[in-house]
């Protein structure tokens, strides 16, 4: 099935700013716990069209997220309908194909679907985002030497389609279910852009 999505995307994580897995290098602390949270502008999945979509994702590594071993839960807005649903499980889960096919051969342990609130705002003068209802969190972004522009990464391993423009937080991520529950440090947002012939 053919499919593609674009939009915006933010994340976080346990280690320091940058997170060294976008250039292949040592999590900070020995291993990398991480959030990501995605709003589909425009997309599709065959006939399912699935702009406005909310989409998030959380890992924890053994160690390197390039070693594979990853704990991985999906998350999936709770006010998106049955179709979209469906089409964003195919897609998250690696069996659309695509750049998250090859990414979901790094999971050990996958912990399902789940359906919470997930909000992502990156306009306003307070950008945020949210996934699951204990987890709001805060971003300021990094400033480069102009002092007014974010400080942008083009080309990391994680980019997901588009610059990535660094961020710092002091938050948690947690969900009670699965009994995770570690500290956000580094933060990064920007475009997303994916699909099956990626």
């Amino acid at each position: 099935m053919e499919w593609s999505i674009e939009g915006r995307l933010a994340g976080a994580c346990n280690c320091g700013t940058p997170c060294p897995c976008w250039f292949a290098e040592e999590p900070t602390h020995g291993s990398c716990d991480a959030i990501g949270v995605g709003v589909v502008d425009k997309g599709f999945y065959g006939d399912t069209d699935l702009a406005g979509c909310k989409l998030g994702v959380a890992y924890r590594t053994v160690h390197h997220v390039w070693d594979g071993g990853l704990q991985v839960a999906v998350y999936i807005d709770e006010e998106t309908g049955p179709a979209q649903s469906e089409a964003l499980e195919q897609i998250l889960t690696g069996k659309a194909g695509g750049l998250l096919a090859m990414l979901f051969t790094l999971v050990a342990d996958f912990k399902g679907v789940r359906r919470v609130p997930i909000a992502l705002d990156d306009a306003g003068d307070k950008p945020f985002f949210q996934l699951g209802r204990p987890s709001l969190v805060p971003v300021k972004p990094l400033l480069g030497r102009d002092g007014t522009t974010p400080i942008a990464v083009h080309n990391a391993l994680m980019s997901f389609g588009g610059e990535r423009l660094l961020a710092k937080t002091e938050s948690r991520f947690s969900d009670p279910e699965l009994g995770w529950d570690w500290p956000l440090v580094h933060a990064d947002f920007g475009p997303m852009k994916m699909g099956s012939a990626e």
